[in-house]
């Protein structure tokens, strides 16, 4: 049966084959390629959202919409914790928004009006990130997942027009600061700079990279045994060759726990199991199958966004022809984008979709 969230802390350390003393005797954290996760990134686990899997080893949480309490009573019952913030942009909202200063600040995140991008080579900017990283050791976050890396994509327009080497070295920077910390920390989005900063990250989070056909970039994180963490809006999780992923299927508003997907590589033991076909439009995770497993059932969601913020995917078993068709109309206009192929693949822009569960606090 599923125990309510409080009381399932109590009880899942007996699921986890190790414990918090024998990370506290390693420098940094590793991130096993194994490792099962979930990520709850609007609300908190005190609230209604969910029951917590006992098998999700690794719990992605927004570092301030969090107390420590919260934090450290997962972590003592054999969760690893990564805390989640913003690297790249400014949120008018959090409790450091007011050491920005103007300079920091580039143009507005799309589809985001309050959020600016942010300076990545900016002093100040990287003091900040300094002390975010020092909330969350203060909290007792095993690692940190770092947002927004990818201004230097030409879809993100920042501002700044930096290349992706200055933002690899921001990521170094804060592979650094976490390091001196004994935190890990994680590459999120931002492909193109994975050959740059593999070596420095103790895993990645990948939004969509089934709905982009991306997952074969994450070989380099497999190859490592690092963790790849990936989460899907459209229902699509089958296995990639040479790549190993967890993946769970999430609504756009990531506010409720659940949802892991077994096809993926790696999973919660009761996730389900996935074709790779979308699953039916909803706005938030539904269940749809109860499997059992050892006596304790375990809910499995599958869930798009709604046709409102979703990016239209192509049924698969839409004709070729038809799809021809209706990109003859567009050839004229996308001639002079196809004239030059980039050296390496340019991956897309993706929308964040996050939501600020801190502003609710």
């Amino acid at each position: 049966m599923h125990l309510p969230t409080a009381l399932a802390l109590a009880g899942i350390a007996a699921a986890h084959p190790f414990s918090p003393s024998s990370f506290s005797r390693r420098a940094v954290p590793t991130i096993p390629n194994t490792s099962t996760f979930d990520i709850l990134l609007a609300g908190n686990l005190n609230g209604d959202t969910g029951t917590f899997d006992e098998n999700v080893q690794v719990m992605i949480l927004d570092m301030e919409g969090n107390d420590a309490s919260t934090i450290q009573s997962l972590v003592s019952s054999g969760v690893t914790v990564l805390c989640y913030f913003s690297a790249g942009t400014y949120e008018p909202n959090r409790s450091d928004s007011a050491k920005f200063l103007d300079a920091d600040l580039g143009n507005t995140m799309e589809d985001w009006p309050d959020e600016k991008w942010l300076d990545v080579e900016s002093e100040n900017v990287r003091t900040i990130m300094k002390g975010r990283i020092q909330m969350a050791k203060d909290k007792g976050c095993m690692g940190v997942d770092p947002d927004n890396v990818d201004g230097y994509q030409p879809d993100n327009n920042d501002g700044f027009g930096k290349p992706a080497s200055a933002h690899a070295s921001y990521v170094k920077f804060l592979a650094s600061e976490a390091a001196s910390l004994d935190l890990a920390i994680g590459l999120k989005n931002a492909l193109d700079l994975i050959p740059d900063v593999v070596d420095v990250v103790q895993f990645a989070v990948n939004e969509q990279c089934h709905e982009y056909s991306e997952c074969d970039a994450y070989k380099p994180f497999s190859d490592a045994g690092k963790a790849v963490f990936n989460i899907e809006y459209g229902g699509q999780c089958g296995a990639v060759e040479g790549v190993t992923l967890s993946t769970v299927l999430k609504s756009l508003d990531l506010n409720e726990l659940g949802g892991q997907c077994a096809a993926s590589g790696v999973a919660a033991s009761g996730a389900a199991t996935a074709t790779g076909v979308s699953a039916p439009v909803t706005t938030k995770p539904v269940a749809t199958a109860t499997t059992t497993t050892t006596g304790v059932a375990k809910p499995s969601t599958s869930v798009t966004p709604s046709s409102s913020t979703a990016a239209t995917t192509p049924s698969p078993t839409a004709p070729a022809e038809e799809e021809e068709e209706g990109d003859e109309d567009e050839e004229a206009g996308d001639e002079d984008d196809e004239e030059e192929e980039p050296s390496r693949p340019h991956y897309h822009g993706h929308r964040h979709n996050r939501t600020r569960g801190y502003k609710e606090y």
